[in-house]
């Protein structure tokens, strides 16, 4: 058993059959449609769901980070089979979850005073944030110790990237979290924005955009090439909002194009997918 135990919140984007593997513990997020909260992956498991609801409300729902309490209540839990508990965060930037996660840190003190506890802001979200807690959860179930957890986890978020391509910006903005994508908003028909989050700033950034979504394929991938190349190896996770079909076909054209260790494929969690909005499609990668 391993003397980490590895923690996120419910923003990231990893495989369920990798999460069950690794024992990840995810914090849910909380989506809220005027009077009545609901827990992302527990009362929400799908981006259908949400999306329906979106549509039977008046209101665009807001979200909430986990309580501090819901993080002390995981620390709890994961201390009595673990010594040390790493905690992954999506960007302090976007979310509160980084803030909540470290109240808990500090209310665990005393109550867990032998249990070694690290929160980590991933500076990123999703797939990249993904791509972190996994590897630390690998380290950790190699056993690794805390500081080599840490070590691993410190050089993805160094090399890892997230670029995504959106139907549309308006769930984002809607959101709060549009940041200097802001500048790529337009009426424009059949314009597909293409952001990131970059992990220099933790905050939503252009890219670019193009009219039609096969163009704004073909731009992510030569993005993707320019920064990792072609031979080298590298980590690779294709994710999606209710776009399964064209995120299988992108996967293999991601498979033919570069070398990859590790190609995985994942649709996000409800909260997630809310704020991106339906239809998104992206790559989040790093070179070994």
């Amino acid at each position: 058993m391993s003397k980490v135990g590895i923690v996120a919140d419910s923003a990231v984007s990893i495989p369920k059959e990798l999460i069950k593997e690794y024992g990840i513990q995810i914090v849910p997020l909380v989506a809220i449609f005027g009077d009545k909260s609901y827990r992302d992956v527990i009362d929400l498991k799908t981006p259908d769901e949400i999306f329906q609801l979106v549509k039977k409300s008046d209101k665009f729902p807001t979200t909430s980070a986990p309580s501090p309490s819901d993080y002390l209540e995981v620390y709890r839990r994961l201390s009595q089979k673990v010594d040390s508990i790493f905690c992954a965060t999506i960007s302090a930037a976007l979310s509160m979850c980084f803030k909540s996660a470290t109240l808990a840190k500090e209310m665990a003190q005393s109550e867990l005073p032998e249990v070694k506890i690290e929160v980590f802001d991933s500076r990123t979200t999703v797939g990249a944030m993904g791509l972190i807690t996994l590897a630390a959860a690998q380290a950790a179930a190699s056993g690794k110790d805390m500081a080599q957890v840490i070590e691993t986890a410190n050089k993805v978020r160094e090399r890892v990237n997230m670029i995504f391509i959106f139907d549309t910006l308006s769930y984002l903005a809607k959101s709060g979290r549009i940041g200097r994508a802001q500048a790529l908003m337009g009426n424009m028909l059949n314009i597909k924005p293409i952001v990131e989050v970059s992990t220099a700033t933790g905050l939503v950034e252009p890219v670019g955009r193009v009219r039609t979504k096969p163009k704004a394929v073909k731009r992510l991938l030569e993005v993707v090439e320019q920064r990792v190349g072609v031979k080298k190896p590298v980590h690779m996770m294709v994710e999606h909002t209710r776009s399964l079909d064209e995120a299988k076909e992108l996967k293999q054209t991601v498979s033919d194009r570069f070398n990859c260790v590790e190609l995985l494929l994942c649709e996000f969690n409800p909260v997630a997918a809310l704020i991106t909005g339906p239809k998104m499609l992206g790559l989040s990668f790093y070179r070994d």
